[in-house]
């Protein structure tokens, strides 16, 4: 089977860890099956970092792990920022059509399979149309939970899951939010992410942090996620402060970059938290690994979310967390390890954390194991499979039907 992905969330020359889950997911989708990746790049991030970093997009650039012949096309995307949200996948058309129809005619996909319901899924599903093939949505979340809070948003998405051949979510959650726009349940299938066991895997505490520089004896929170609002680094922030006020000593490193940098560092001089509450930039995988092994606790006080790929690696690693009871974070926590808080509530994630930085419990089992990328990929692998029989079905029936309705319907011609 050939599956073309596309995707705006890839990594890319310009953002390297953009999306890595999807590319783990492709490389072990790529053990199975032949893929090739289409992944939008803005031309708004491509002229903020060339103003930034002087560094232009590299169209042949590859994920550093890329395997298995995996190819992408990285063409940009042009739309209005901040406004005409409902028409992006019209300007997303427009923007790559002629190298999406390139990518087709040469590579002969046998479905396209897209991330991002609006608006990746809307050209996803309109390219799969007008080339004769099946089309397969992923939803991770917020395009789900949270675009579709805005009306023509909602009915584009809505419209996305409806003409789309199979729709795959990362959460029971979110298939249940995914039945509520209307779509029939037999369409809708969960698959949970995977993690790289091999890399993410229990590990000492001591060793880890010995290699990361950080204080052997102290208390250490560690929270992983992009810089924006919705990942509640605010909130996190606020409960620290309050921790402090406590007297309770601790460490709490930030891990990632986003538009929030300048606010958080301004807000941690002001609550007189500059060595307790560090912000330490986005991390490499091959790192991540001893961030969750040294901590004592992982933090993730998110407003909205599915599954997220850092309690799975956390978890992996043998690592317990503090969460925002939202999402699909209820299905993967262990009531004995973990604590659930409500979003934005600073106050309840204060607790919480102190109660994990004093536990000296035992981590013991875990009612919830993530799985490997490969057995991801296998569930994965036979939706897409299944899907493409009934379409190829379900064309073979229309063109019965088209050629009895055709003999029915022809004259007869009258003996002279």
């Amino acid at each position: 089977m050939k599956i073309l992905f596309l995707s705006n969330v890839f990594p890319n020359s310009l953002q390297p860890r953009k999306g890595t889950f999807n590319a783990a997911m492709l490389q072990a989708l790529g053990e199975l099956h032949q893929t090739h990746v289409v992944s939008p790049v803005s031309w708004i991030e491509t002229c903020a970092t060339r103003m930034k970093q002087r560094a232009r997009l590299d169209p042949n650039w590859l994920p550093y792990d890329a395997v298995n012949g995996m190819r992408a096309d990285y063409p940009r995307f042009y739309y209005p920022p901040k406004i005409l949200h409902q028409h992006y996948g019209q300007f997303l058309y427009w923007s790559i059509r002629p190298t999406l129809n390139k990518a087709i005619a040469r590579f002969r996909p046998d479905v396209i399979l897209s991330y991002w319901l609006h608006p990746d899924g809307e050209v996803a599903v309109r390219a799969a149309r007008e080339h004769g093939i099946p089309a397969v949505v992923m939803t991770g979340g917020s395009d789900v939970l949270l675009l579709t809070r805005n009306r023509h948003r909602r009915r584009a998405i809505q419209g996305v899951l409806q003409q789309s051949d199979a729709v795959i979510t990362v959460s029971q959650d979110i298939q249940r939010a995914v039945e509520q726009l209307q779509i029939h349940p037999e369409k809708i299938h969960t698959v949970y992410r995977g993690v790289d066991r091999s890399r993410f895997s229990p590990g000492d505490q001591q060793a880890a942090r010995e290699r990361l520089g950080l204080d052997p004896e102290g208390k250490i929170i560690v929270s992983v996620g992009r810089l924006e609002p919705v990942k509640g680094h605010a909130v996190l922030l606020e409960a620290c402060a309050k921790i402090s006020q406590q007297g309770t000593p601790f460490t709490c490193y930030v891990l990632g970059n986003g538009g929030l940098h300048s606010s958080l560092s301004q807000k941690v001089t002001e609550y007189g938290l500059d060595g307790s509450f560090q912000l330490q930039g986005s991390q490499p995988q091959s790192r991540l690994a001893d961030w969750y092994r040294a901590a004592d606790v992982i933090a993730l006080p998110s407003l909205s979310e599915g599954v997220p790929n850092v309690l799975l690696e956390a978890i992996s690693c043998g690592g317990r967390f503090v969460a925002s009871h939202v999402g699909g974070i209820p299905e993967i926590a262990d009531p004995d390890l973990d604590r659930l808080v409500a979003p934005d509530n600073p106050d309840e994630l204060a607790e919480a954390l102190t109660e994990l930085l004093d536990s000296h419990a035992p981590r013991g089992e875990r009612a919830f194991e993530p799985v490997t990328w490969q057995e991801s990929a296998l569930q994965l692998s036979q939706i897409l499979s299944d899907c493409c029989t009934r379409y190829s079905s379900g064309l073979t029936q229309q063109q019965k039907s088209r050629s009895s309705y055709r003999r029915k319907n022809r004259k007869i011609k009258q003996p002279v």
